[in-house]
């Protein structure tokens, strides 16, 4: 019969009143956690939070487990989608400045050809004075010139932005795979710490 009242005492302390403590713990204010919305560290948060407490161990629910992960994967798949994304953008741009690059070098055979002219040269059906012909040509030049350096700038930038988002993408898997690797441990260590209690107790 002791034991009985014992083995309840145990249950109770495991079960029942973590939910309590948990429950006057919800009522003092704190910033809001869901597994629904968040970051993912938000998200572990929660799950350790809203845990039950065994000792030094926290019991996690197996759906919350579950649910963080597919929201880990979920972000894990838009950043992939991201990365493509930038990936095919970072392509076209490359090959518009390849054209760029071709359009420069076609106007710089035209300017070699205007140098070697003679003083008038027709332009567009209307005689047009060598220099200003050469500052036409020039202000083109400069502004393909102009456009080229930028479209460089964007592809530098967005070759940064996708090798960030490679370098968050790999960090975030690795801080699930430690986070899973760690909730397995614990969980084992909880399942032999209570047999092992259970085991003293029918003993």
């Amino acid at each position: 019969m002791q034991r009985k009242k014992l083995l309840f005492t145990l249950l109770f302390i495991t079960l029942i009143a973590p939910a309590a403590l948990g429950q006057v713990a919800s009522e003092t204010p704190e910033k809001k956690l869901s597994l629904e919305e968040g970051t993912v560290e938000s998200q572990f948060d929660f799950n350790t939070t809203k845990s039950n407490s065994f000792q030094e161990y926290k019991v996690v629910k197996k759906t919350w487990l579950a649910k963080l992960e597919s929201n880990i994967l979920d972000s894990i798949n838009s950043m992939r989608s991201e990365l493509a994304e930038q990936q095919a953008s970072a392509l076209t741009r490359k090959n518009n400045m390849s054209t760029l690059r071709d359009s420069v070098a076609a106007v710089n055979q035209q300017l070699n050809a205007a140098i070697t002219t003679k003083d008038s040269i027709t332009f567009l059906g209307i005689p047009t004075h060598k220099y200003l012909y050469n500052s036409i040509m020039w202000g083109v030049i400069l502004g393909l010139g102009a456009l080229l350096l930028f479209f460089i700038y964007r592809y530098k930038r967005n070759h940064i932005v996708t090798a960030e988002a490679m370098r968050n993408l790999e960090e975030t898997r690795q801080e699930f795979e430690t986070h899973r690797k760690k909730a397995l441990e614990r969980e084992q260590k909880l399942n032999r710490r209570l047999q092992d209690e259970l085991n003293k107790q029918l003993g």
